[in-house]
């Protein structure tokens, strides 16, 4: 399971706006050795359903692997489908659709991917050892252009993110379909987000006996001691678990 070795994570810098057409770009710094939680952050140019394609995702200072050696040496990108992970691999010997190699992310059999994902979707970065010594990941695109995002959660597990390019708050989150859980049986039953913090993971519940600053029980994210959640941040280009026995949704409004 994800949570039983944590990672190092590095955290992304500020989204920095770069044009009138609300296009824009995040860095993440990245380093040899380093597993990073990432969410994407921007749509394709043109996009009008929040499509995020992997191939735009670009760097500085990350050196690109082989195919014959990719599963060790490669930088590669793990998205969890629900069940497994499915990887795409850093490598300078890639091939595009019309058959010129490449370096570029690649599917398992060396193929140029044209993989989709969405705003707010989340993966891991791992950067092998002697792959990178400093350098960036960097996400551009379009800003969607709207206030509110919206992320489906599946019964079991989810890797979802924050989908704008500003820090946000997670006590604003609107959630919808997942059942909360009640304090008592809140560790094995109730709704959870699990945000690592460079050491071990932050654990968020969803339980419908909160407590608000006011003192009033209210159906709210809580944390370990049952206080509805303030000034819990995840900030740009953050990634975390959703973990779930329903299926709903999380709603993002800036």
């Amino acid at each position: 399971m994800p949570f039983l070795y944590p990672p190092k994570i590095s955290a992304a810098s500020a989204a920095e706006v770069t044009s009138d057409n609300v296009v824009g770009y995040t860095r993440l710094n990245i380093a040899g050795g380093q597993l990073n939680c990432v969410a994407l952050q921007f749509q394709d140019v043109g996009a009008t359903d929040g499509a995020a394609s992997i191939a735009k995702l670009t760097s500085t200072g990350l050196k690109a692997g082989s195919y014959d050696t990719m599963n060790k040496e490669a930088p590669s990108i793990q998205i969890y489908n629900g069940r497994a992970y499915d990887f795409y691999f850093y490598i300078s010997d890639a091939y595009d659709a019309d058959g010129n190699e490449v370096t570029a992310w690649a599917d398992t059999n060396g193929d140029e991917t044209d993989v989709a994902e969405f705003v707010g979707t989340g993966f891991w970065l791992k950067v092998p050892e002697g792959s990178c010594s400093t350098g960036t990941l960097i996400q551009s695109g379009e800003v969607k252009n709207t206030n509110v995002a919206t992320i489906n959660i599946a019964a079991g597990l989810t890797l979802a993110g924050n989908p704008f390019p500003t820090p946000f708050d997670m006590s604003k989150v609107i959630t919808e379909g997942l059942e909360p859980g009640i304090y008592d049986t809140m560790n094995k039953e109730a709704p959870s987000i699990q945000i690592y913090n460079g050491r071990a993971y932050d654990f968020y519940f969803y339980i419908s006996d909160a407590y608000d600053a006011d003192g009033n029980e209210v159906t709210a994210w809580a944390d370990t001691n049952g206080d509805a959640i303030t000034g819990v941040i995840a900030q740009t280009g953050e990634a975390f678990w959703v973990k779930s026995t329903t299926e709903g949704t999380l709603t993002f409004t800036k």
